[in-house]
């Protein structure tokens, strides 16, 4: 998966959850501290976040940070291998925002 289809899965994600909150995209935006074009942004899968605000999101919506990059209906045939390729992107970038808070609170 690349960065791009992460950054798309991600904002599907977080439009799923807003909805199941029943929560406007302005309502996302006051809670999380963003303009709404920031929020529409993310949602159609155009901008990424900080690692503060995507931590903020797992918070928000009472969630691990991995969960709002879950990809939908894992097929069973391929299921192993595209686990597989899903848990190794998101260990890269679980490092990297990692790597980049350490950074920032040091």
């Amino acid at each position: 998966m690349t960065g791009q289809e992460l950054t798309v899965l991600f904002g599907k994600n977080i439009k799923n959850l807003r909805n199941s909150h029943e929560w406007s995209q302005e309502q996302l935006a006051v809670k999380m501290d963003l303009s709404i074009n920031s929020i529409c942004e993310i949602e159609n899968g155009k901008s990424f976040v900080r690692a503060e605000t995507l931590a903020g999101f797992a918070v928000l919506f009472k969630t691990e940070v991995y969960e709002l990059f879950k990809p939908e209906g894992i097929l069973p045939d391929n299921a192993a291998g595209v686990l597989a390729k899903y848990c190794e992107d998101v260990a890269k970038a679980s490092e990297k925002i990692k790597k980049e808070y350490l950074k920032k609170i040091k």
